[in-house]
């Protein structure tokens, strides 16, 4: 049977003409009514100016820079202030600055001086907005291809060398693979020079560049080294083997075994940045 329309009562048709003379008299009354969900009205919102940038560090001397160089600037970003905080593997600051951009490209940052090795990471802001930022560490170009720094005397009064420093690589028809040994040693009377060498795996002389290794167990990597300070690696000795002293005429042998992996890999019982 078809639905019959039912007239409306009284009441509502009066409520309707009270409605309607208050929206005549008091337009801005509707206002206050609630909007439905599809009447939402929408904003638009600025956008980064770039998407995402890098940072490296400035020249380095003797293990120091003052300056980052932030680098895939879009032209969008002049006129903006790009501010940065350096920070390490345990999220503390490291050093901060700030500048003004001229266009995009690449912007040089002036910071208080740090050390591009202990850097884990940045954060950025160009414009108020927070831009991802990916962290490279460029060793001086000068860095030699391995050195030796003692770790124990705060008077500078002891010393350790590396000597017989040889490197055997094969793989066809390019290098993949290579041996690298070199020793330890400190014209110390005692064996209590406590060493770290630095390998600059750039260095053509390993003619590959390795980011897989493995070594015996005479050697550790440093204390939070990580694959962001690549190409440099930091090796220690372990006193549970008797190779984290020097000197005395006790010497130690370094052996490492780099592999140039163009994909990621298994393995590296040293490290493996593949």
């Amino acid at each position: 049977m078809p639905s019959r329309r039912r007239p409306l009562s009284a009441a509502a048709l009066l409520a309707a003409l009270v409605l309607l003379l208050v929206f005549a008299v008091h337009p801005g009354a509707a206002a206050q009514l609630p909007l439905l969900p599809g009447s939402v009205p929408s904003a638009s919102v600025a956008e980064r100016c770039t998407p995402a940038v890098k940072a490296t560090n400035g020249t380095t001397t003797a293990g120091q820079a003052s300056t980052v160089t932030v680098s895939g600037l879009g032209t969008a970003c002049a006129g903006k202030e790009l501010a940065l905080t350096l920070f390490d593997d345990a999220g503390a600051a490291l050093a901060a600055g700030s500048t003004d951009l001229a266009g995009g490209g690449s912007a040089t940052v002036a910071v208080p001086g740090y050390a591009p090795a202990d850097v884990a990471g940045v954060a950025l802001t160009i414009g108020t907005w927070g831009v991802p930022g990916i962290w490279t560490y460029e060793p001086s170009v000068d860095a030699p291809m391995v050195s030796c720094t003692v770790l124990n005397d705060p008077t500078g009064t002891k010393t350790c060398d590396v000597t017989d420093v040889r490197v055997d690589a094969w793989g066809y028809p390019e290098p993949d693979n290579f041996n690298f040994y070199a020793t330890v040693t400190s014209p110390s009377e005692a064996e209590d020079v406590e060493w770290e060498l630095t390998l600059n795996l750039a260095d053509p002389g390993y003619k590959l560049n390795a980011n897989v290794a493995d070594s015996n167990n005479g050697v550790t990597l440093a204390p939070g080294w990580s694959c962001s300070e690549m190409p440099l690696v930091k090796l220690r000795g372990q006193e549970s083997v008797s190779t984290k002293y020097v000197g005395g005429g006790k010497t130690v042998t370094v052996w490492v075994q780099g592999k140039a992996a163009s994909s990621p890999t298994s393995g590296g019982s040293l490290f493996n940045c593949s």
